[in-house]
């Protein structure tokens, strides 16, 4: 199993969102990938609104989290995934992708979630940009 850990994030998708008020109460949608990229157990690491994220399904979900252990700020783009839950290569925390809990410890703080959403088959989360 290998993890980007710190490395350069140029090979990882970015949403567009220089169009979009992003100003409004409630964070708006960003139509990420096909549904059907996404398989059983993995995770698919993209930019939306400026934030890392993942794309995780597990029990035929699809889930979002930020791409960061709460533990070490490790990247956890191909970290395993089973049972809806995510394991951190670093130093093996876990956590729920449902609610972000963290599972196993050293990680005691969550992970941040964001709402997802299926339409005509394409993934779509809610998202706004980090604060600056």
């Amino acid at each position: 199993m290998t993890s980007r850990g710190d490395a350069s994030r140029k090979d990882v998708p970015a949403i567009d969102v220089s169009s979009i008020d992003i100003t409004s109460v409630d964070a708006p949608f960003f139509d990420v990938c096909e549904e059907s990229a996404l398989r059983d157990d993995s995770a698919a690491a993209f930019q939306v609104a400026g934030r890392d994220l993942l794309l995780c399904r597990s029990g035929g979900q699809v889930f979002a989290i930020a791409d960061r252990c709460t533990h070490a700020a490790w990247s956890l783009a191909g970290a395993e995934i089973a049972d809806c839950e995510i394991l951190c290569a670093l130093h093996g925390a876990r956590f729920d992708l449902r609610t972000g809990e963290a599972t196993a410890h050293p990680a005691t703080k969550p992970v941040r979630t964001f709402a997802v959403r299926i339409r005509e088959g394409r993934v779509e989360v809610r998202a706004t940009p980090p604060p600056r």
